[in-house]
């Protein structure tokens, strides 16, 4: 079987699954056998391919949110807390990355405060 030249509308559905079972973009294009860049040109020209990929994204992401959540209810006897939230703040940064400038801010903001006194520093 020879890669696929042409899309056809039944990628849709198979990407959309691929995605829901918490695979990633990458795994889309090995099943499809297609270039990442043949995959972005099919989402840019399909909107149907668009949709059944975002809706997949959001499928992907609401898989490993349930294993999370699996995990940290004792559900799984052995859950590793760490590689799972690495991977979140990896794969769903915009649901998952902490905001570093915020920190900053926030902290700069603190530091201003007690410098002007408005925050008292209790010394022991």
């Amino acid at each position: 079987m020879g890669a696929p030249t042409k899309f056809k509308n039944e990628y849709c559905k198979k990407a959309e699954e691929i995605l829901a079972g918490g695979r990633s973009l990458a795994a889309v294009c090995a099943k499809l056998n297609i270039a990442r860049s043949t995959l972005y040109e099919w989402r840019d020209n399909n909107p149907e391919f668009k949709l059944a990929i975002e809706k997949g994204l959001q499928k992907c992401q609401a898989y490993w949110e349930e294993l999370g959540i699996d995990g940290v209810t004792g559900n799984y006897e052995k859950f590793a807390a760490a590689p799972w939230i690495f991977t979140m703040k990896n794969r769903f940064r915009d649901d998952y990355t902490e905001d570093k400038e915020d920190k900053q801010d926030s902290a700069v903001s603190v530091l201003e405060k007690i410098i002007t006194g408005e925050i008292k520093v209790k010394n022991d």
